[in-house]
């Protein structure tokens, strides 16, 4: 197939920041071929339940070495309207979320780099996400995501980035992967799921509680991470650290990238992370910064008045919107609580950065919003040299997931995909990296 390179001027459509991190040059799109992929939306549906009794003929195909699209194929958007309406899979259903999602992929690769092109459609463009405002003396929550109960009862407002994320293995060091996908990370005790740890739970816990990594909740991991799994997971049976550091050095972890309407695009990256024993980030710096202390409850940094018509922060005019500055290491100085705060007055709670180290190997990435679509375009090398990467390798076939948030959701209310393969110079994968010439 011919292949033809050429400048895409890619502009930062309805995001505040200048075009710089665009790319300059990268695929003539038209000539590469398009997969149109159905991702579903999937409830509390974990490991637990794909492989129990609730799951019997699937669990056994599965246990079989069997892809899930083995039965499902073709069904993604019937399975994706009847999880979101509520019912055993989902007891918190969100009031006019839709089911499933179709996303047009496209990939292509030349010595050095992988690049992916991903389109959907979204009626309201999650380029924000979660605002605190002054009140009564004291910051407090303004807007996050509408799995949140208080922006359910209107307490607070909704707000909360799209996200499009691609997991990625090897196909040997994590085989479940292959025909499981994303549900081996997906564990009942996990956030939002049936049987979720509390903090109270976690901090007495020696290597993810306070006297380690000091976490709040459980997300991701792997199966093999854990020296036994339950009905309901093994989020406190952690193996050792020599275990652990053995796994990651013998590759047994997945990749997982994540472009995010603002905690990434308005810096032309996605963030750089890898699911194993946690879902952690790759060593270095990801393109965002946490700005909320939680220990003194207010901003870590602030907007520097100087270029900021003298205030700190953003008036509620500037909520969700796209002429606001958004917060970043170049207009921040430390946060000042005398800095003359208003009842109204807002600050994200969170910022942009440049990624380094690990942390910035998916750069650029770009993200635009046009008719309705959002529209990513992704670079990466294929093999960045790092210890928390995958090497990709032309010729090559590897088992990759595809997930979607939007509307304002977080966590487990996005849209999912079966599992898929990625094929890098072969005709045999869901989706086939053309060669550039």
């Amino acid at each position: 197939m011919k292949t033809i390179w050429k400048m895409t001027g890619v502009l930062l459509a309805l995001t505040p920041v200048a075009a710089a991190y665009a790319q300059s040059a990268g695929p003539d799109w038209s000539a590469v071929p398009k997969s149109e992929i159905t991702l579903f939306y999937p409830g509390q549906a974990s490991l637990q339940w794909i492989m129990g009794k609730d799951h019997a003929k699937g669990a056994k195909a599965i246990a079989q070495g069997r892809n899930c699209l083995y039965c499902h194929e073709g069904e993604e958007a019937d399975k994706g309207k009847l999880l979101v309406s509520g019912g055993k899979l989902e007891p918190k259903p969100i009031a006019g979320k839709i089911g499933s999602i179709k996303v047009t992929m496209q990939a292509a690769y030349d010595k050095d780099y992988l690049y992916m092109k991903a389109s959907w459609p979204t009626k309201d463009p999650g380029m924000y996400h979660e605002y605190a405002v002054f009140k009564n003396g004291k910051w407090e929550t303004y807007a996050t995501n509408r799995a949140n109960a208080n922006v359910a009862a209107g307490k607070l407002k909704a707000s909360y980035e799209d996200r499009f994320s691609i997991m990625l293995g090897d196909g040997k060091s994590v085989p479940t992967y292959n025909n499981q996908g994303c549900w081996i990370t997906c564990h009942n005790d996990l956030r939002y799921m049936p049987n979720e740890v509390k903090k109270a739970e976690i901090d007495p816990h020696p290597i993810l509680g306070t006297a380690g990594l000091k976490k709040d909740d459980i997300r991701k991991y792997l199966p093999q991470s854990r020296t036994a799994m339950g009905e309901n997971g093994g989020w406190d049976k952690i193996k050792s650290k020599a275990e652990i550091d053995a796994m990651k050095a013998s590759g047994a972890f997945l990749e997982l990238w994540q472009w995010r309407g603002y905690r990434s695009n308005p810096i032309g990256a996605a963030d750089d992370g890898h699911v194993l024993e946690y879902r952690n980030a790759d060593s270095g710096a990801a393109p965002f910064f946490n700005n909320w202390d939680g220990a003194k409850n207010e901003p870590r940094f602030m907007y520097n008045p100087a270029g900021n018509n003298g205030r700190g922060g953003l008036v509620e005019s500037e909520f969700r919107n796209a002429k606001a500055p958004v917060l970043n290491e170049k207009n921040r100085v430390k946060y000042d609580p005398g800095q003359g705060w208003k009842d109204g007055d807002l600050m994200p709670k969170y910022g942009n950065q440049e990624p380094k180290g690990s942390g910035a190997d998916n750069k650029p990435v770009t993200g635009t919003w046009a008719n309705g679509v959002w529209t990513v375009i992704w670079q990466r090398k294929l093999n960045t040299g790092n210890n928390d990467d995958i090497a990709l390798k032309t010729g090559e076939r590897y088992p990759i997931g595809l997930a979607i948030h939007d509307d304002n959701a977080t966590a487990r209310f996005h849209h999912v995909s079966f599992p898929l393969t990625i094929s890098i110079g072969g005709k045999g994968g869901d989706i086939n990296a053309a060669a550039l010439k």
